[in-house]
């Protein structure tokens, strides 16, 4: 049985500031998104204002819905469609902002020009009185801040094993993300981050004023990757265009049967393997077809023409 994944509290800024993903591998893998302030999320739980939804998306038959969230911090888009029509209907309930609790599946997605975009597909919305809010916040709060000293306990005392940090009570997952944390983002300024957050401790203790109103951009990071190559990938040759033909025959026919028109990932995959494509050559064959943009995935797991 798959474990189910915990939701980490976590506020909007966080999530702004969240560039590092880390793809799962095998069936059914998680997928997770690591924050600069020792976070490593597939699932969050977020406290603040939810705005009214609007519909967003081409196809009407499939529905797609938007809001925002905003807390003391910033603020993240929301969003929920057909499969998930629980949660869609409650972000359509609402007509004026209201206190929410959101809880939910994070996802990146990147535009052509590399510029990164987190937003949450939620899984539940609970609309609650102000005071019930402020709770929920102050407990994010308490968890984010008992992060940022992990991550900073970590940086000073690197030689510090996970053993002994798990001796005292600290859960392995917050471990292993406090020094992911520490190498994928080397340059953040965790210390922006902290006095960001008296604006949210203000909103727990119930003072007035408006949202995020003393809040600049997200803090600046750095992040670690591979250099860029040198040169251009050369075209795909004769053969990957075949596959990618192939890929894309099975893609339209999954969506022409399915009841909600999209190719669901897994069956897609199985299918093009018993082609003779093998899953680590149809992950480029998406890519490809993603990054070109005939295909694209606007619900995890399901794939349409673009």
């Amino acid at each position: 049985m798959t474990r189910r994944e915990p939701a980490w509290r976590v506020t909007a800024r966080e999530l702004e500031s969240s560039l590092e993903e880390e793809k799962g591998e095998g069936e059914r893998a998680a997928s997770y998104l690591l924050s600069p302030f020792g976070a490593r999320m597939n699932r969050v739980l977020l406290a603040g204002t939810l705005s009214p939804a609007e519909p967003i998306g081409r196809d009407e038959s499939q529905p797609f819905w938007r809001s925002r969230l905003s807390d003391p911090t910033g603020a993240v888009a929301v969003t929920a469609g057909s499969f998930q029509p629980r949660a869609m209907a409650q972000l359509r309930a609402s007509t004026a902002p209201r206190p929410a609790i959101v809880v939910g599946k994070v996802h990146l997605y990147r535009g052509r020009d590399g510029v990164g975009y987190v937003s949450v597909r939620a899984e539940g919305v609970r609309y609650v009185a102000e005071a019930d809010e402020r709770a929920v916040l102050g407990d994010v709060i308490r968890q984010t801040l008992d992060r940022l000293d992990l991550v900073e306990r970590v940086e000073k005392g690197p030689s510090v094993s996970d053993e002994a940090l798990q001796g005292e009570g600290i859960p392995p997952p917050w471990v292993r993300a406090a020094r992911d944390a520490l190498h994928r983002y080397p340059s953040v300024d965790r210390a922006a981050f902290r006095r960001e957050l008296r604006a949210a401790v203000r909103r727990v203790a119930g003072e007035s004023g408006p949202v995020a109103s003393s809040i600049g951009a997200p803090p600046s990071v750095t992040v670690v990757r591979a250099p860029p190559p040198r040169t251009a990938p050369p075209p795909p040759s004769a053969a990957e265009r075949a596959e990618e033909s192939a890929f894309l025959d099975q893609l339209d026919e999954i969506a022409e049967v399915s009841a909600d028109g999209y190719a669901d990932l897994k069956e897609l995959l199985g299918r093009v393997a018993a082609r003779g494509i093998a899953s680590d050559r149809a992950e480029a064959v998406l890519s490809r077809l993603e990054e070109e943009g005939v295909v694209e995935e606007p619900i995890v797991g399901k794939l349409r023409r673009s």
